[in-house]
């Protein structure tokens, strides 16, 4: 009884949150709801996962997949490509705008002919167009930072308080038990890092909205309290989940957005490509050094293995595969060699927990040499955007930067998730004229 009226107040806060959004940050239009459905699904956790608490528990049942989810996202795509039939000129700009991404996406594609599994490789690929897609959908709206906006405060309002009350009421699922871990929090998730994952986003994205966004004398404390409510209560998920990495950088977003509040920080953007090449030397050198990496995994309660992490680097690096071009899109972890890792380790691992690794694995050098590129065009894209002082770019920004360190222990690049489809918004956004002094 208590869990049931825990979840109406929950609802009732949400709707009481969307409709007192639509004065601040209103939907553009009704095809923007789209990508909204589209981050639900794959932000939190699929139809079929939301019908059954069970999990697949063999490889095999991982690379069937579910066809509700198959033809709920399918059903979605068709719809956005309706859409954007209308817009041809529009989103035909805008891909043409970033050769780099528009190169990834392509080899991707191209990647599935040298699949195990071509079938179960293209599948997947279409999901990653359906990411296209839907970024398309955001991008050809009159003002793309505003709806992105719209879409990422209605998106937090519905999964961090519903989050809380799944994992206070309904442990059935709002937590799991693993062998490695024993009772983990997962909230809307299906697993602890991806509950992580969508609360950095959201906390990331609620903390610009409490520095940048407001424009002074119209702004109210009544305005800013929701908002920084739902900031302490995602911080809040993040601690009793454990999610090290995502609470990193949630402070590590949200450091940059004060950074980019100070006049000396915003004289520094012309450098950005020094800062970044020196921060990944920086990066790689602490990686190396045992003593300093021993200090810093400890600090957050983690160990040197980063959670059996490294040991499985290595199994994975070990895997014979082509260097050159990998095993195709997303096809490391199908068939007997994700049989073999899932009976050597206890947490099934899906994926290598490095999205740097992960491109490797599945698009050899080639693949990775690709997104390192696309990475430093979106790069160069932002810092344009910062010198023309807008404001939106400030957000993508930070996320760009703390999810290149996401991708260190955790792989977001590529695939149905909410990190790489606004890294993908960063590689494809230009604010128009207008613009530039306002953003959303």
């Amino acid at each position: 009884m208590l869990g049931m009226l825990a979840l109406l107040a929950c609802f009732a806060l949400v709707t009481w949150l969307f409709v007192r959004d639509q004065r601040v940050r209103p939907m553009p239009s009704p095809e923007s709801w789209l990508p909204f459905a589209w981050f639900v699904i794959v932000g939190t956790r699929p139809l079929s996962a939301w019908f059954s608490v069970q999990e697949e528990d063999s490889a095999d049942a991982f690379l069937e997949g579910s066809p509700l989810d198959r033809y709920s996202l399918m059903a979605l795509i068709l719809i956005a490509c309706v859409v954007l039939l209308r817009k041809r000129p529009q989103w035909f700009g805008v891909l043409r705008s970033n050769f780099w991404f528009m190169a990834f996406i392509a080899y991707c594609a191209v990647s599935v002919v040298w699949s195990d599994y071509p079938f179960v490789s293209f599948k997947r690929w279409v999901r990653e167009l359906g990411n296209v897609v839907m970024v398309l959908v955001i991008l050809t709206q009159d003002d793309a930072g505003k709806t992105t906006r719209a879409l990422l405060a209605r998106f937090a309002y519905l999964v961090i308080p519903l989050s809380a009350v799944l994992i206070l009421y309904f442990p059935a699922l709002g937590t799991y038990y693993s062998d490695l871990e024993g009772i983990s929090y997962c909230g809307v998730a299906t697993y602890k890092n991806m509950l992580g994952s969508i609360m950095f986003i959201s906390g990331v994205y609620l903390a610009w909205e409490l520095l940048y966004v407001p424009d002074g004398k119209d702004t109210k404390v009544s305005d800013l309290a929701p908002l920084a409510a739902l900031w302490g209560m995602a911080v809040w998920l993040l601690v009793i989940s454990s999610s090290s990495t995502a609470l990193i950088c949630l402070a590590m977003g949200s450091a940059v957005l004060l950074l980019m509040k100070l006049t000396l920080a915003q004289r520094q953007v012309r450098h950005l490509g020094t800062y970044t090449l020196l921060g990944a030397l920086l990066l790689l050198g602490l990686f190396s050094l045992q003593g300093t990496l021993e200090i810093m995994t400890g600090a957050v309660g983690r160990d040197l293995t980063f959670t059996g992490r490294t040991e499985l680097w290595g199994d994975v690096l070990r895997e014979p595969i082509n260097p050159l071009l990998g095993t195709g899109y997303q096809s490391f972890w199908l068939g007997a060699r994700a049989d073999d890792l899932w009976e050597r380790y206890l947490f099934h691992p899906r994926q290598s927990h490095n999205g740097y690794l992960e491109t490797y694995l599945n698009g050899g050098l080639l693949g990775l040499l690709l997104l390192l590129a696309l990475i430093a065009s979106i790069g160069k894209r932002l810092k344009t955007g910062l010198l023309a002082g807008n404001r939106f770019t400030v957000l993508l920004f930070s996320f760009w930067v703390a999810s290149l360190f996401y991708n260190f222990t955790e792989s977001r690049f590529v695939g149905p998730n909410l990190i790489w489809i606004l890294l993908s918004v960063a590689a494809l956004y230009h604010p128009a004229e207008a613009d530039l002094q306002q953003a959303g």
